[in-house]
Order: structure tokens, then C-alpha cells, then sequence
């Protein structure tokens, strides 16, 4: 065998090393540099806390995606669809509070920091709303306690806090 036919073969099996590795081996997404960190900063997890204890019965979900939340309008092209989908599918609700017996969705939670600009934080709170959701705003700067979460709560929904399914509700007064 000539030295051109051995190196001809060497560059075959590896150039089918090279192929087989990346349609077997792993993929992209298992070789980014990442790390992981806390679904909530300490503040959010107080304040989920006592959203819970605010509105017994419910379920709290935290860090939603605007995306799993809303969909655009029926009657767009696909790529309207995608434009306006992209435009607020990756932003995020603090809490979603839930009613678990129906699956429906009590109320959004926004709890502010000094980084909130509240133009933005207006027109997040009137897609939010057009999409058919109200949203309660714990303000920046406010010591957030019990009391003062479901007082901002009853603002919005109404006394008696929260409305749940009657089930729900019968099996608190149980």
C-alpha cells in the first residue's frame, strides 16, 4: 500500500469518526458553558410566601413566561404570529397565582424593584390585562408584610380574597 493510500484511508476513518461524533455524540445545547442558580432571590421567596398565605387554596407559580400565558391573536399571518409572539413571550411574571381546581389564572403578581420603569411596567400591565389578566403591583420601596400583599390584592380583585372554585373553598372551611 502507498504512503497516499494510507493517508487517503487515515483521513476517511477519521472524517467518519468526525461524523458519527457529531450525529451521536452530544448535542449543542450539552456543551454551552452554564450554571445553576435559584429560581427565586430570598425577597421573592418571603413574598411568595406570604402570597400563599394571602390566598389559601391557591397555587403559586413563579417566574412564568409571558409565553405560556398568551398567545397572539388569531387571524395573523405566520409571521405576524412570530413578531408578535417574540416580542413578549420570553419576558417574565413574577407569581402567577392559580385556582388548582379549575386551572385558571387568579391574578398576576409583579413584585417591583428600584430597576422597574413604570412606562414599561404600563404598557406590560395593558397587554397583560387586553390578554385577560389583572395584575397586582407591589410597589418598590414598600416593606411588603402580610397585611400590605393582601390589602394590594383585595384592590384588585375585590374583598373576599381570593375567588376560588367552591371546592376549594368548602375544604377551607372544613
Amino acid at each position: 500500500m502507498s504512503t497516499s493510500t494510507i493517508l487517503i484511508a487515515t483521513a476517511l476513518v477519521a472524517l467518519v469518526f468526525l461524523v458519527a461524533f457529531k450525529l451521536l455524540g452530544p448535542g449543542e445545547l450539552s456543551r454551552l458553558p452554564v450554571r445553576k442558580r435559584p429560581l427565586m432571590t430570598a425577597p421573592e421567596r418571603r413574598v411568595c410566601a406570604m402570597i400563599e398565605h394571602a390566598m389559601p387554596g391557591t397555587r403559586v407559580h413563579s417566574q412564568v413566561s409571558m409565553g405560556a400565558l398568551m398567545n397572539p391573536a388569531n387571524g395573523l399571518s405566520k409571521s405576524e404570529w412570530w413578531t408578535t409572539f417574540n416580542k413578549f413571550s420570553s419576558k417574565r411574571v413574577d407569581f402567577v397565582v392559580e385556582d388548582p381546581a379549575t386551572g385558571n389564572v387568579i391574578v398576576l403578581i409583579e413584585l417591583d424593584d428600584r430597576s422597574h420603569n413604570r412606562r414599561k411596567d404600563k404598557d406590560r400591565d395593558a397587554l397583560t390585562r387586553h390578554a385577560g389578566y389583572l395584575t397586582v403591583r407591589l410597589p418598590a420601596g414598600e416593606r411588603h408584610s402580610l397585611a400590605s400583599i393582601t390589602r394590594r390584592i383585595d384592590e384588585v380583585l375585590g374583598p373576599p380574597n381570593p375567588p376560588i372554585s367552591p371546592t376549594i373553598r368548602e375544604a377551607h372551611l372544613t
